[in-house]
């Protein structure tokens, strides 16, 4: 699971250089620079919920595996 985290990761990464390097050729840039600079705010807070997702992803399956597991010993011994 912690793979396509850190795919999403890579690919809003991508993303945001490429809209960086689009508004530096923008002509009258400034008209948008509020909106710019409030979108890579809102985007900083979601990169770093996705690097904080990650463990608990990671945690999260192999809690599935654990119980899984314990499923099939009870069944095999009922």
């Amino acid at each position: 699971m912690s793979y396509q985290i850190g795919d999403t990761y890579d690919g809003i990464d991508r993303a945001m250089r490429l809209l960086r390097d689009s508004m530096r050729g923008m002509p009258e840039r400034h008209r948008y620079m509020r909106q710019y600079d409030e979108l890579r705010r809102s985007v900083a807070v979601l990169l770093v919920l996705l690097e904080e997702a990650t463990p608990w992803m990671d945690e999260t399956r192999e809690a599935q595996r654990a119980t899984s597991s314990a499923k099939q010993l009870l069944s095999a011994v009922s």
